[in-house]
């Protein structure tokens, strides 16, 4: 190895250690607006409301690149839907799996951008027969009217999520806004154990995380 091998390998090396761990929302919403991604992006949040925060960041991102958009709030939290919907009591995913709500009664537009919130709802969430097989005929609908469809399901299980998974074909993004490497590859190991290997980890910068409050 020459002297010009040592310095390729020692810039590497600090390349890696300097580099963010993922990848900003902006270049997110760009990968998920390409030809071949596709319409259904599942995001799992491990630190809970401040990664669905930047997941509501990433459906406004898109919107700004003139794509049809909509989240469905699939967190226990309801993250999302404070920050889009434009009343936390408008019926949602829960009400419409349940069979309480029809189809078009639970898509609201975000109050800041042209995307769309599929709110929590208002329904008790408790499960009934054939709820995974509901959601999958959700999504089809959803996905053959949005250009994109981001299913936010907070600081769920991966094992969990990984469930739809096998019924939905979707790109999977880890969104954990400081980057926590610890985080990220737990997160993708859970994820690879259900058999899913290409994740994408979205960050923000500190710029970007705002609190939900700040962005209402």
């Amino acid at each position: 190895m020459n002297a010009n091998d040592n310095a390729t390998e020692a810039e590497d090396d600090l390349d890696a250690i300097s580099a963010p761990s993922g990848l900003p929302v902006a270049y997110v919403a760009d990968l998920l607006v390409m030809t071949g991604a596709k319409p259904v992006t599942v995001v799992a949040s491990p630190s809970g409301a401040e990664g669905s925060t930047a997941t509501v960041m990433l459906a406004r991102a898109i919107a700004e690149l003139a794509r049809s958009v909509v989240v469905v709030d699939m967190t226990a939290s309801g993250a999302p839907s404070r920050l889009m919907a434009s009343d936390e009591k408008l019926p949602g995913i829960m009400d419409l799996l349940t069979g309480d709500a029809a189809f078009g009664e639970t898509i609201h537009r975000d109050r800041l951008s042209t995307a769309h919130i599929v709110p929590r709802g208002i329904g008790s969430g408790q499960r009934v027969s054939g709820i995974l097989e509901r959601l999958v005929m959700i999504l089809g609908a959803l996905s053959g009217s949005y250009d994109t469809v981001l299913l936010e399901f907070g600081a769920a299980d991966p094992g969990e999520i990984s469930r739809i998974l096998k019924y939905v074909e979707a790109d999977v993004v880890v969104s954990v806004p400081d980057g926590d490497p610890t985080v990220l590859r737990d997160a993708a190991s859970a994820f690879q154990k259900s058999g899913h290997s290409q994740i994408i980890a979205m960050i923000s910068s500190p710029r970007d995380r705002q609190s939900p409050k700040t962005l209402v």
